[in-house]
């Protein structure tokens, strides 16, 4: 009797094959094949770059194997070391998948170094010596390989095959690295039976990007099996032969530049081009569809039923009853939210893990007195609920995790739990124990990183992470001129939102003394006086500081001074340094910078000149900048204010908002010119 792979196989025999072979497509490397020439320098080279890749080549094919099919993945890759700092690049690392006693193998692993020797090409095996094996986890190893005799203007090149029965394992591609690629190509074949998501991350072009049917034919060894589905003794393999369609895919990216961090990202991975893939589905002849990618209604009811997971929220812990007596402590809801946050931060400290599931039963993170992200966070939806409120887990994946494909039901793309609380009014409000410094409505900024899945009895729902609080910081001066051009006077340091949590973290981390110690190396020109701190605990209220500030003039009286407050006070330099961007800017939350100074002159000395004022909006409504100076009487009247009222930009944004930065550091750097009457 055939198994049921095989009666479902046999009928895909008799599919049409009459779909045309497409000729193969040459491959664009050949291992082996290093000449002389290849040594000499390239004309679009960035020989800055400390190694580049000449060219990386990988295909995925899906072929008949024993008992079903088997994904093959072939790669061969070479380099050109330029300089010492990239000789890491000769080492390799390959991961490797198994479970339940199946494992990928690595086969044919090659490699050479090639050196230019008085113009002869001499070329070093790799040594067997130099192959190591390590395991990453329960399931994962990893083949690591140095290529040797690496030297400066050195070739390498490598090659191998992975052989996989998890055809769920689609080998993924990344055509970008810390490093220029001269070509990048990846190719797949995959048979009509199997449907796989392919997810690109880029924001470069590709040179090639196609696919096309094409007919497809390979075999299966089946043996031969009982009634009951045991194989027989000493009995003959049977073969397989099978033709049907297959989708034949190629990419190509060629001259890709090296991947450098920028200011305002999440993790690098959100912007390197690469390609990833997830098995959606199978569908053998007269069978039906079976689904292997899950469902977001799925994971939310599995979830829900898990006892790592949602099953603990309704069990009792030692904040129950404490949290159930802040209903007639806190009449007002916002009150009462703050206060239930405050006291799971009390009694649970976070010890810096990101995960998704408890290590134990919420009353036992209680009695630990720490826990990681979803143990302090579910134990806060429990308690908030005892305290009176509708709260429910919403799933996060952090921005050094990585940005959300919404499309793609995976659990693995999440590593944070927080909460969403609906308040009695139907506000929404996310709220965090993690961080002893936030309230009831701040996310930690490792969580802003676009959409959080909510995860309710209904299936769940997608909500925006962009807070409704900004990065917010005032700066009030009372500053004075003397004859000799001295400043002196008083400045107020006021933080709000996240740059009131920000100023927190950093007074948390130290002392007041190295608050002002930082703060003066910010400004070594000036001496600071008589610091006080305003509201450090009150995490409900603006968090400032204020201070005496002296800086110094000239020996003598001058007849004309030059005077730029906004130079110390406001933004000093352009955070954009580079003409353009291919990715967006990634602020977390909208930002708003704002300066007040009164600066009074010297009874003697009248205004010459006075910078411009200004005013610059960014398209659509994204931002705008504001700079007014109005004499009165002996003062002048100076306000200054950025606000940028996206969390995000595009790369199509990039250079309005650059340009928006330089005029405003322009416009702070501007002198006004006082003369002696």
């Amino acid at each position: 009797m055939p198994s049921p792979i095989g009666r479902s196989l046999a009928l895909a025999m008799l599919l049409l094959a009459g779909g045309h072979f497409c000729r193969a497509q040459q491959a664009p490397i050949q291992f082996g094949d290093v000449k002389s020439a290849d040594f000499a320098p390239q004309a679009k080279a960035d020989t800055t770059a400390a190694a580049e890749i000449l060219c990386d080549f990988g295909q995925s094919k899906i072929k008949g194997g024993d008992e079903g099919f088997e994904l093959v993945f072939e790669r061969t890759t070479r380099l050109r070391i330029h300089r010492k700092a990239g000789y890491a690049w000769a080492t390799v690392q390959v991961p490797l998948y198994h479970k339940d006693g199946r494992k990928e193998e690595l086969n044919g692993l090659k490699g050479f170094t090639y050196n230019l020797v008085n113009g002869q090409v001499v070329k070093e095996k790799l040594n067997k010596d130099a192959i190591f094996e390590e395991k990453i986890d329960a399931n994962h190893l990893r083949r690591s390989f140095t290529l040797p005799n690496v030297r400066e203007g050195s070739i390498i090149e490598y090659t191998y095959t992975i052989k996989s029965d998890f055809l769920f394992n689609l080998q993924d591609w990344q055509f970008q690295y810390t490093i220029p690629v001269r070509w990048s190509e990846y190719r797949t074949l995959v048979p009509q039976f199997f449907i796989y998501k392919s997810t690109v991350h880029s924001y470069l072009p590709f040179a090639v990007k196609e696919s096309q049917a094409v007919a497809y034919a390979t075999s299966i060894r089946m043996a031969k099996k009982d009634s009951y589905g045991y194989q027989v003794a000493n009995s003959a393999t049977n073969t397989m032969q099978i033709s049907a369609q297959a989708l034949s895919s190629r990419w190509v990216m060629k001259d890709v530049a090296a991947f450098r961090d920028e200011p305002y990202m999440t993790t690098a991975r959100d912007y390197i081009s690469s390609l990833d893939f997830e098995l959606d589905g199978i569908q053998y002849p007269e069978q039906k569809y079976q689904q292997i990618t899950s469902t977001w209604e799925k994971i939310a009811s599995e979830l829900l039923n898990d006892e790592q997971f949602g099953l603990g929220l309704s069990k009792n812990t030692p904040l129950t009853n404490p949290a159930t007596a802040l209903v007639a402590q806190y009449p007002d809801p916002t009150e009462r939210l703050n206060a239930a946050v405050a006291l799971v931060q009390r009694t649970v400290r976070y010890n810096g893990q990101n995960r998704l599931y408890t290590t134990a039963p919420l009353k036992r993170i209680c009695e630990q007195g720490a826990g990681n992200a979803a143990e302090l966070n579910l134990l806060l939806i429990n308690t908030l609920r005892a305290a009176g409120f509708t709260a429910e887990p919403l799933l996060i994946s952090t921005r050094s995790h990585g940005r959300i494909q919404t499309d793609l039901p995976v659990l693995s793309q999440f590593n944070y739990v927080a909460a969403l609380v609906t308040m009695p009014n139907k506000q929404e409000v996310l709220v965090d124990a993690t961080d002893p410094l936030t309230t009831a409505g701040l996310l930690p900024e490792r969580c802003l990183n676009g959409q959080g899945r909510l995860i309710d009895k209904t299936g769940g729902r997608w909500v925006s992470l962009v807070p409704a609080q900004r990065y917010m910081r005032y700066t009030t001066a009372q500053l004075a001129l003397d004859e000799q051009g001295a400043l002196g006077g008083k400045i107020k340091l006021e933080h709000t939102g996240y740059a009131g949590l920000e100023a927190r973290e950093q007074l948390a981390g130290s002392t007041e003394q190295q608050f002002i110690k930082n703060l003066q190396q910010r400004w070594p020109e000036w001496t600071l006086t008589g610091p006080i701190f305003n509201n450090v605990a009150a995490s409900q209220q603006p968090f400032s500081v204020e201070v005496g500030v002296k800086i110094p003039g000239g020996e003598a009286a001058a007849t004309t001074l030059y005077v730029q407050p906004l130079r110390h006070l406001g933004e000093a330099q352009n955070p954009f340094r580079l003409e353009d961007r291919q990715f967006p800017v990634d602020f977390g939350m909208p930002h708003e910078h704002s300066q007040t100074i009164v600066l009074t002159l010297p009874d003697s000395y009248e205004v010459q000149e006075l910078p411009a004022n200004l005013l610059l909006t960014l398209p659509n409504d994204g931002g705008r900048f504001q700079f007014n100076i109005t004499p009165q009487q002996n003062t002048l009247h100076i306000i200054s204010r950025l606000q940028l009222r996206k969390a995000e930009y595009s790369a199509q944004e990039y250079a309005s908002l650059r340009e928006l930065y330089s005029r405003v550091v322009a416009k702070h750097a501007e002198a006004i010119v006082v003369k002696h009457k």
